[in-house]
């Protein structure tokens, strides 16, 4: 079986598509007959997977040339139109893998966000009406959610994501447990996750602080991951109700395992979570979890003692202090230890398996699937009820294949409704979408705005730096040394019609040394590619250059990116402050068009100095 595994991005610290996308290569590979699969990646820095061979696109390209029956196991992270267009259009069976997208309703104060995912949602559901395309999805949750937004849940395999404690160097299940819950001194508490707005973090906080009041104690917090633009509201909030909140920001993982060490409960108030991995990850070191048991965890932690199904601060606040009490902590173990269980590497592996071999199904298996997924519990399903249900449904499935064009958009034929709690619906993307577009009508009209002074400015904290902190709200980057390559780049925004100019707040110190690499900062756009592009020579670079491009969208609201990239390896301190966008006027003539009036020019002064010569 010739296997290919496809992710955007490959060069993150913290990346758990990545992460997941490697695992599962390294884990076919080493299955009998999967010595022939190979990973491919848009952008990759090889020495996050030095043992893992990473190829380029143009190699994934060929490969599917001389593959044309091959299987492409594609980590989705969102709209990715070239390759979203290539798998619809590839008649070979492929598999999405996709791992949930956060809700927009937790993005209505973040535009940026906001637009990234909508569009990956709208982006499933076109993905969604391709016949041959498969998924595996992270949970059962996910599963429902792709289910509501009109997919055929009997095209989808439970496949729980890949985590670092599943590996065998640090997999604890072999050591004996020693942990206990200190009796005096302070109590220290933590979570792991991105730093934005619905995965609790204030939650956490409150609860400290209703800890401390409860117990006499301190409380200390850690928050550890990477850190949105919402981490001083956080800090102010913790601030406020004087809680010892410390913020780690993306650790390694030897961090990471001594952080769980020093823990003694990892709290989880999460509103959206497509599978929640810290809270395993903490299982799996035997660190007690109090977690509100909402989307994915519903299920994945029906079995926890701590873990509560409504939102209730004193409730979290007296699980945190009944574990003082060695009894119960050693009963929540022991339920962990069961519960982690069901997160293993053979229950992952034979997931694989189960989905590679679903891959092969018929219409017919299909649709027993999808019955079973939607019936959820099919007990009262009699054989013949099941059978006589099957056989309409399948007929159902072909009729509605064969009443519409095959190019039909889902959106057009859709009956708008809603759906269970915490999904998201048709309805919800098309209300979304509509408050988008009338946003982005007000996003325009700034750039005209005098309070202004008709510029917009996005900060440092909306992109991603490679290898940068951010700091007083710019991303700074040691001395180097650094490969070449893309080192900055976000913030995935729409922009109106029109000709623009972009300054990149970039200050570039070379300490004295020769700066040895180019410097090229461009504007990439989805759909439309490059759109501006700009090389400064390394000679002509020093802390006071200014890095400025203009650049044109002749159609409004494409997703914007912004990137610098370095065409040599060099060594260098970088400070990014974000980037200003104003208008620039009307766009420029094209350079044809110049010549092609200067040679018009030429003519008439000839014809000219003919007539006076006769």
């Amino acid at each position: 079986m010739k296997i290919a595994f496809l992710v955007q991005g490959l060069f993150e610290i913290s990346d758990s598509i990545g992460f997941d996308c490697v695992y599962q290569y390294r884990l076919l590979r080493d299955m009998p007959g999967g010595e022939t699969a190979r990973l491919f990646a848009e952008r990759f820095d090889q020495a996050r997977h030095p043992d893992v061979p990473i190829e380029d696109l143009p190699q994934f390209h060929a490969w599917c040339d001389e593959n044309p029956d091959g299987i492409i196991i594609y980590h989705y992270c969102g709209a990715w139109p070239a390759i979203d267009d290539f798998l619809r259009g590839r008649p070979a069976r492929a598999v999405i893998r996709w791992h949930n997208n956060t809700a927009p309703w937790f993005y209505l104060s973040q535009s940026t966000h906001l637009s990234h995912t909508l569009a990956g949602f709208e982006n499933i559901v076109a993905l969604a009406q391709a016949p041959h395309l498969r998924f595996w999805v992270n949970s059962d949750f996910t599963r429902d959610q792709f289910a509501a937004l009109g997919g055929d849940p009997g095209r989808c395999t439970t496949v729980f994501p890949a985590s670092r404690y599943l590996t065998a160097a640090t997999n604890p299940d072999s050591t004996p447990r020693h942990r206990i819950f200190p009796q005096e001194g302070p109590i220290n508490l933590v979570f792991v996750s991105r730093v934005v707005a619905h995965k609790g973090h204030r939650s956490i906080v409150a609860i400290a602080r209703r800890v401390a009041a409860l117990t006499g104690r301190p409380v200390i917090v850690r928050f550890a991951g990477r850190e949105d633009d919402v981490k001083k509201d956080i800090a102010a909030f913790a601030a406020k109700l004087q809680v010892d909140v410390r913020f780690l920001g993306e650790i390694s993982e030897a961090e990471l395992s001594a952080l769980y060490r020093q823990s003694d409960a990892l709290l989880c108030l999460s509103e959206h979570e497509g599978f929640g991995l810290p809270v395993f990850e903490a299982m799996r070191c035997d660190l007690p979890v109090v977690a509100w048991r909402n989307t994915a965890l519903d299920s994945l932690l029906a079995e926890h003692p701590l873990a509560f199904q409504h939102y209730d601060l004193n409730l979290f606040a007296a699980a945190v202090a009944s574990l003082a009490d060695p009894l119960v902590h050693s009963q929540v173990l022991d339920a962990q230890q069961h519960i982690r269980e069901h997160y293993s590497p053979r229950v992952v592996r034979d997931q694989i398996t189960q989905g590679l071999r679903r891959l092969a199904e018929n219409d017919r298996e299909t649709t027993m699937a999808r019955l079973r997924a939607l019936s959820e519990d099919t007990s009262a399903l009699t054989p013949d009820i099941e059978k006589a249900l099957g056989g309409w449904l399948l007929r159902a499935g072909e009729t509605a294949r064969g009443s519409q064009p095959p190019a039909i958009d889902a959106f057009e034929t859709a009956v708008l409704h809603d759906s269970g709690s915490n999904l998201v619906s048709f309805h919800d993307l098309r209300m979304f979408r509509d408050l988008t577009e009338g946003r982005e009508a007000l996003h325009a009209a700034a750039f005209g705005a005098p309070a202004t002074q008709g510029q917009l400015h996005f900060g440092a904290e909306l992109f991603t730096g490679r290898d940068s902190r951010l700091v007083d709200g710019r991303l700074d980057f040691a001395a180097g040394p650094y490969p070449s390559g893309h080192r900055i780049f976000g913030p995935y925004l729409t922009l109106p019609k029109g000709y623009f100019e972009v300054v990149f707040d970039l200050v570039i110190d070379p300490a004295g040394n020769p700066f040895a690499s180019d410097v090229v900062i461009d504007v990439f756009c989805m759909p439309g590619g490059v759109v501006g592009r700009h090389r400064l020579r390394a000679a002509t670079i020093g802390p006071s250059t200014i890095f400025t491009l203009r650049f044109d969208l002749p159609a409004g609201d494409p997703t914007t990116e912004f990137r610098v990239a370095f065409s040599k390896p060099f060594s260098a301190a970088l400070s990014f402050g974000g980037v200003t966008i104003r208008r620039a006027g009307p766009r420029p003539p094209e350079r044809r068009s110049l010549l092609a009036g200067l040679g018009r020019t030429v003519d008439r002064l000839v014809k000219r100095g003919r007539k006076r010569r006769s």
